[in-house]
C-alpha cells in the first residue's frame, strides 16, 4: 500500500474522540507498551536525534487548526454512574476556577452541556487551563455546540501561547502538560490542512514545528507519527526516512497502532533502516491487533498492510517474526 494511502486514512483519525483513548480496544497496546524494543533498541541506538530548540516556533506567531490521528488518553474526566452524580452548585462571584471547572465536569456528565460550557467558559475567564481545553474541543467535535474549527482553534492557540510559553518543572506546568501537548498536536493539524475560509492558511512549515514541540518537549505519540509522516513525504521539511523511522518507533513503543505499522512497513523493506522482515512483520503484527480489536473501518489499512507483507514473506521469516512476537509479548 502507498504511504500517501497510508496516511491518507490515519492522519484525518481524529483526536478528539475520546472512546478511543479509554475504550478496551486500546487494552493489548496498553499492555505490551511497557515492554522493551528488543533487539531493535541497538539498531536505533545510532540514530538517535531531537530537534533543535531554533527550528520549534515562538508561541506568539500563532495565529489560530481539523484534527487527526488518534491520540493517548486525554485529560478529560472518567464516566461516572449517574447514582455517584452530586448535585451541581450555581457559579457565583466567589467561585474559583477550579471549582467552576469542577461544576463544569458534573454538568458535562450529566449531559448538560450548554450549562457546562457556560461553566468552563467561567473558569476559563480566570485563566484555567483544562477548561480553555474543554472548550477548545467541544467546539471542534461540534460537542454540545455548533462545530466551529476556528473557534477551536483560537481557544487550542491560547493554550499554548499563554501555559506553553514556559516548559518548567513546577505544578503548574506539570499539570498542564497534557493540556498543551494536545493543543500543539491539533494546532499543528490545523496548519498542515488549513481552515478553509478563514485566516488560517495551510502551512506545512508551521506545522512541522508545532508537532516538533509536541514530540520533543512532552512525548506526544500522536504528534511523533504526524511528524514521522512528514519527512516520509517531505512535507515542510526535506525528506529524511532515517529520522522518521525514529520517530515511529518512540510512538510505536507507546502503543501507538498507525506507529507500529508504518514501522513495521518501514523495517520490513529496509527504508531508512537496515532491512530485517522478521522485526518489521513482528511490529506490523502488533498494529493488526489493536486495528481488529478496534474493529473500526478505518484502521483497516494496518491489517491490509499487515496481510501484504506476509505474503511477500517467506516462510522463515514469518516464523522469525512469531518468535520476535513471542518475546515481546513475554518478556
Amino acid at each position: 500500500m502507498a504511504p500517501s494511502r497510508i496516511r491518507e486514512r490515519t492522519v484525518r483519525q481524529s483526536v478528539m474522540r475520546t472512546s478511543s483513548f479509554v475504550g478496551s480496544a486500546l487494552a493489548l497496546i496498553a499492555a505490551v507498551a511497557a515492554g522493551p524494543a528488543i533487539a531493535f533498541e541497538a539498531d536505533l541506538s545510532s540514530m538517535a536525534m531531537q530537534i533543535p530548540a531554533s527550528e520549534t516556533s515562538d508561541s506568539s506567531s500563532l495565529r489560530a487548526i481539523p484534527l487527526s490521528v488518534q491520540s493517548s488518553p486525554t485529560p478529560v474526566m472518567p464516566s461516572m454512574g449517574l447514582g455517584t452524580m452530586p448535585e451541581v452548585p450555581a457559579l457565583g462571584d466567589k467561585t474559583t476556577a477550579d471549582e467552576a471547572f469542577n461544576m463544569a465536569r458534573n454538568l458535562y456528565r450529566r449531559g448538560e452541556k450548554q450549562e457546562a460550557i457556560n461553566a468552563f467558559q467561567f473558569a476559563a475567564g480566570q485563566g484555567h487551563v483544562g477548561a480553555q481545553w474543554m472548550i477548545a474541543r467541544m467546539y471542534a467535535k461540534g460537542d454540545g455546540v455548533a462545530h466551529d474549527d476556528l473557534k477551536a482553534f483560537e481557544y487550542f492557540r491560547d493554550i499554548v501561547s499563554k501555559a506553553g510559553s514556559d516548559f518548567d518543572d513546577t505544578l503548574e506546568s506539570r499539570q498542564n502538560a497534557a493540556y498543551v501537548s494536545l493543543a500543539l498536536l491539533q494546532l499543528g493539524s490545523y496548519y498542515r490542512e488549513g481552515i478553509p475560509g478563514t485566516y488560517v492558511k495551510q502551512d506545512s512549515h508551521l506545522a512541522v514545528s508545532l508537532f516538533s514541540r509536541a514530540a520533543y518537549n512532552y512525548g506526544e505519540p500522536n504528534a511523533q507519527y504526524n511528524l514521522a509522516v512528514m519527512y516520509v513525504e517531505g512535507n515542510g521539511v526535506p525528506k529524511d526516512l532515517t529520522r522518521a523511522v525514529q520517530l515511529f518507533h518512540n510512538a510505536a513503543k507507546k502503543g501507538h497502532g498507525p506507529s507500529r505499522a508504518r514501522l513495521g512497513h518501514m523495517i520490513f523493506k529496509g527504508e531508512g533502516v537496515k532491512r530485517r522482515p522478521e522485526l518489521g512483520l513482528m511490529w506490523m503484527n502488533l498494529a493488526r491487533q489493536s486495528a481488529e480489536q478496534s474493529g473500526e473501518a478505518e484502521a483497516q489499512w494496518m491489517i491490509d498492510l499487515h496481510e501484504k507483507a506476509l505474503a511477500e514473506a517467506s516462510e522463515d521469516e514469518r516464523k522469525g517474526a512469531l518468535g520476535f512476537l513471542d518475546r515481546w509479548l513475554n518478556n
